[in-house]
């Protein structure tokens, strides 16, 4: 052994994103009333401030040890970390009467704690002519909402949150929809379904066939609907993050590969990344190959049918897992091989080095996730896809 720390560190860090003058009452104009038979101009406020609020509090604690094994010829280091935040920053919307005529902004409420580990493996050593050295890494993070305080809204299914995307036990920036079971093959089969009119009023064939999963006795009750039906989908924070670095070499020549990946993520298509036509635009070729045939149907198709659809969207695009899928990849994010030129040959022409490289990035990933896009792009918005590069250069050094 020869190198051998153990470490531990805590502090507590603010978060200062909370906009300007949050705690200021701000008034809006264009608050017409009524006066003297007719309207005048005045001006209101329309959210409720709290003139208390403070930055958010995340306590982090670390622990970890770092060894040297072999004269530095293998390295491993672990740490486990807890972070835990509180005072967060929320706007309890859902918990605060409509009567009260005003919006609520945000307010220290709730807390959030992150644990996990990360790990650190490396190995390096040669034999004659040829060196390699190998460093890989791996994390994995548990994200949990620890109470949202006023926003600790119970829902009918038994979820405990804001009714949308933040619940009591569950990750941070999860999806929260529905589940599917394929498509309809023809118009007759809507009639044997269980009742899904109240989220798609006009199901026909090529439209998602929602499951009825719950009711208000816990137990599926021939209706699907908003209230029971939805449950949690996953989550966009990934719970393992992986890399490896490998530098080969041997006698003039050298290789480089850097691979990246993450799992246990989901990502979600939306807008125009999944939706074809949506707000009137084009559709993708692979979106039109995979879409629902009513002359050749099957129940589970790249795509639903197609549709022409505006922002307002249509039952399909509902949240839910057919647009929720795995996001999880792993990348050859860069790759390099190069050449330095012996010195008997860049003294003849009277330059110190001289070294001819090839290399690509982004060259292939590994995933299951839908065709035609990235996973390792899988939030809503715009989208524009990674792109490969190709590089052939010369270093000279004079």
């Amino acid at each position: 052994m020869s190198n051998l720390k153990f470490k531990a560190s805590w502090g507590i860090l603010g978060n200062q994103n909370i906009g300007n003058y949050p705690y200021q009452t701000v008034l809006a104009s264009g608050r017409d009333y009524a006066l003297g038979g007719g309207l005048s101009t005045g001006a209101a406020y329309s959210n409720y401030r709290d003139a208390n609020i403070k930055w958010e509090s995340t306590e982090t604690t670390d622990i970890g040890i770092e060894t040297g094994l072999f004269d530095g010829k293998v390295t491993f280091n672990a740490t486990y970390f807890r972070r835990n935040t509180t005072d967060v920053l929320f706007k309890p919307s859902s918990s605060v009467s409509s009567v009260l005529g005003v919006g609520i902004s945000e307010t220290n409420t709730g807390a959030v704690k992150n644990t996990g580990w990360e790990f650190d493996l490396g190995h390096r050593g040669s034999k004659g002519d040829f060196s390699y050295s190998i460093n890989g890494n791996f994390s994995v993070i548990n994200n949990e909402v620890v109470t949202l305080g006023l926003g600790n809204v119970e829902q009918p299914n038994g979820f405990v949150g804001n009714g949308s995307d933040l619940f009591i036990g569950y990750p941070m920036q999860m999806y929260y929809g529905y589940k599917t079971d394929g498509v309809f093959l023809n118009d007759a089969e809507t009639s044997s379904w269980p009742d899904q009119s109240a989220v798609n009023p006009t199901s026909q064939a090529g439209d998602f066939r929602y499951k009825d999963i719950s009711g208000p006795d816990g137990v599926p009750d021939g209706i699907v609907d908003p209230t029971y039906d939805r449950t949690y989908l996953g989550s966009r924070i990934p719970k393992y993050t992986y890399g490896a670095n490998i530098n080969l070499n041997y006698k003039n020549f050298d290789f480089s590969l850097f691979l990246q990946g993450v799992s246990g993520v989901k990502g979600m298509l939306d807008n125009y990344a999944g939706y074809a036509f949506f707000n009137l635009g084009n559709i993708q070729k692979w979106q039109m190959d995979g879409r629902f045939d009513a002359n050749n149907p099957v129940r589970n198709p790249g795509y639903p049918r197609l549709e022409v659809l505006t922002n307002s969207g249509s039952p399909n695009t509902a949240t839910s897992d057919y647009w929720v899928i795995n996001a999880g990849y792993l990348r050859v994010k860069n790759v390099q091989l190069g050449y330095n030129f012996p010195d008997s040959l860049t003294d003849l022409i009277g330059i110190d080095n001289l070294r001819m490289y090839i290399g690509a990035e982004n060259l292939h990933s590994f995933n299951s996730y839908r065709d035609g896009w990235d996973p390792e792009i899988n939030s809503s918005g715009g989208y524009y896809p990674i792109l490969t590069t190709y590089t052939f250069g010369l270093n000279l050094k004079f």
